[in-house]
């Protein structure tokens, strides 16, 4: 896992709201709704899934299976509260779905004699593609998340473990709709850095990257 080991690049967000400290249950009643389902290999017509799963923690003393439970009491590190996000993401090819489509409409063609109208036609390309989304292998993507707490309130910085500004979006749209809009957070950017860990124990790596000092204040995030 990146963060406890090597060259570390984040992106760090300071999160601004009520200087009030909310309790495993409250947070964890947010969370819910929001993690990701169990990972299916097959039978989702869902191009894209986005969801929190279990952390890496140095906690972790087994490995979870996807249906254990958890909540996060189990994402509590000395710095504060370790989020994982996975984006799931199948596509297919529009070369093969556009190939299959003219197929069905000349069979359909051939059985009644007549073409489809509009909207049965797009009906019939959309059962097509979730056929073949149902049989497409996901890619995908972790991305760890750091939420910084502090002794007087509610965790004050929110450290993003990526470079990638697509990722970044996907972490922030997620953490919003579970946490900000509930609790009136506002996250502004700071600056993207990077540490380099290379020796210490992995709860001493996040507290040195949680006491890093920040020097722009980059952009308003809604």
């Amino acid at each position: 896992m990146g963060i406890y080991t090597g060259t570390v690049a984040y992106n760090r967000f300071r999160v601004i709201g009520p200087n009030k400290k909310h309790g495993i249950a409250k947070l964890s009643s947010l969370l819910d709704p929001f993690k990701s389902p169990i990972l299916r290999i097959d039978g989702s017509p869902k191009a894209e899934i986005i969801g929190w799963v279990r952390p890496l923690t140095p906690q972790d003393a087994e490995v979870m299976g996807e249906d254990a439970h958890w909540d996060i009491s189990d994402c509590q590190v000395s710095s504060g509260v370790m989020l994982r996000l996975r984006y799931e993401r199948r596509k297919i090819s529009t070369s093969l779905l556009q190939m299959l489509f003219k197929n069905e409409l000349a069979k359909n063609h051939k059985a009644t004699g007549k073409p489809l109208g509009r909207q049965d036609r797009l009906k019939l390309k959309e059962e097509i593609a979730a056929t073949l989304l149902r049989r497409t292998l996901p890619q995908i993507q972790f991305v760890d998340v750091l939420w910084k707490d502090t002794e007087h309130g509610i965790g004050t910085e929110l450290f993003i473990f990526t470079s990638s500004k697509g990722a970044t979006d996907r972490v922030l749209q997620l953490f919003n709709q579970t946490f900000s809009n509930e609790l009136d957070l506002t996250l502004t950017a700071l600056n993207t850095t990077a540490a380099w860990i290379e020796s210490e124990d992995s709860d001493l790596r996040l507290d040195r990257i949680a006491k890093t000092e920040p020097t722009v204040f980059a952009q308003h995030v809604v």
